[in-house]
């Protein structure tokens, strides 16, 4: 039942999240192993977070989700700059991974709440990912 209204949270998310008008919603975590306890695939830092991952798997045209046209869950990762205003917004809980929105839907294990949708990313991804925000989420 704790599963149900955990994922249930994190599908409404992207509608209530986003609006500032609503009261902060509670924080939800992910089952992920502690983040140094993974391998990144590549160097955990902001930089290489969103020219190696987010961009790539969320922000292109063709994955329309996240473009400054499509703007789920308020996100857009054509950008540098606005990804990390928008993540830093809500999604992100610095030094905290699991407790972090963006590591919930990348470690999902329901493909209706996993992103990027359709696919899993590798575990070195989500590992880079999860290593940023444990070391701070820092610009």
């Amino acid at each position: 039942m704790k599963r149900a209204l955990r994922l249930a949270f994190v599908i409404g998310c992207s509608a209530s999240c986003s609006d500032p008008s609503q009261p902060p919603a509670p924080r939800v975590c992910a089952p992920a192993p502690p983040a140094p306890a993974c391998v990144p695939l590549y160097e955990p830092t902001f930089t290489n977070v969103f020219e190696r991952t987010l961009k790539p798997s969320c922000g292109l045209g063709g994955a329309a989700c996240h473009t400054a046209k499509g703007r789920q869950g308020g996100l857009v990762f054509e950008d540098a700059d606005e990804a990390y205003r928008g993540l830093q917004a809500g999604q992100v809980a610095a030094g905290d991974p699991a407790c972090s929105g963006i590591v919930v839907r990348l470690a999902a294990a329901d493909p209706n709440v996993r992103m990027p949708p359709g696919r899993a990313l590798a575990a070195g991804e989500q590992c880079a990912v999860a290593r940023w925000i444990a070391d701070g989420a820092k610009r």
